[in-house]
């Protein structure tokens, strides 16, 4: 991995400490003088051909941002790097940033694939296309009253019902709202995707577990009530009364770089279940 780029969120590094420090030992570990650094919130207008390996120096958040906005020609892996609060997504923290180089460098790591959705908006007013690495999130305003969804899975109607909200979730959303709202991990290596209920009014609508090439349309009955759709907790839009939601497995993944003794399972119970670290070395 000759040229690297790392992309930083500035909100998160206010005075480029991090960056430097990053950047530094970078150069210093695979001795390179040329590293090149992008801002996190235009990414999309960057040029990153060439790049090996793009660096996501934030949290979730950031790194899911990123995941979206990267252009359909950047095939290069991407290394999670977490200096915001949560950091599931990342690889690891900062704080271990020397053991990750030493790592990298003696090519202990391996590169996975994460599946994301595409998301069609399509109304008399509005026609747009959307990805998601995490989920989609179909949800009425905070003072609406309860949405009527018709959902249909390859053309065949699945469900009827009143409730809150949907959650389209991939395996990598699986930890995320979905899991709040009810619904199940998925191992993040399968290409599945999962319909959870948000408050359903009855038992009509449970949540679905669908094979990753499903064809999945939402119609949503809201009259002059207020509905939005939310891509991965970050991008928001109202949704129109004649409007339909089509989601599908985009054709590109997302590469992600993992270390060769990532332990998908210590990071669930640390990042999201709070066990305490003692479980860490508990014999079963």
């Amino acid at each position: 991995m000759n040229n690297i780029g790392i992309a930083i969120n500035p909100s998160k590094d206010k005075d480029d400490k991090i960056l430097n420090m990053v950047v530094k030992k970078f150069r210093e570990e695979f001795n390179v003088n040329d590293v090149a650094v992008f801002n996190s919130f235009d990414i999309e207008k960057q040029d990153l051909s060439g790049i090996d390996l793009l660096v996501v120096l934030g949290g979730d958040g950031t790194l899911l941002g990123i995941a979206r906005s990267l252009n359909k020609s950047f095939n290069s892996p991407i290394l999670g790097i977490n200096i915001g609060n949560l950091g599931f997504l990342s690889s690891v923290d900062i704080s271990d940033i020397d053991i990750a180089l030493k790592k990298l460098k003696g090519g202990k790591y391996k590169i996975v694939d994460r599946m994301m959705l595409n998301c069609k908006v399509e109304s008399p007013t509005n026609n747009e296309e959307l990805k998601a690495l995490n989920d989609v999130v179909l949800a009425r305003g905070t003072l609406s009253r309860m949405v009527k969804f018709t959902i249909f899975v390859d053309g065949k109607i699945y469900s009827t019902f009143k409730g809150d909200g949907l959650i389209i979730a991939t395996p990598t959303g699986s930890t995320a709202y979905s899991f709040s709202a009810g619904g199940p991990f998925i191992y993040p290596d399968l290409e599945l995707i999962t319909i959870t209920p948000i408050c359903p009014h009855t038992k009509s609508m449970q949540t679905i577990v669908l094979k990753g090439d499903s064809l999945i349309e939402i119609y949503a009955d809201h009259e002059e009530e207020k509905i939005y759709l939310t891509v991965d907790g970050q991008k928001a839009i109202k949704i129109d009364h004649e409007t339909s939601v089509k989601l599908s497995k985009n054709k590109k993944n997302v590469k992600l770089l993992v270390f060769d003794d990532y332990d998908y399972f210590k990071v669930l119970r640390s990042k999201i279940l709070n066990n305490s670290k003692e479980c860490d070395g508990e014999k079963l």
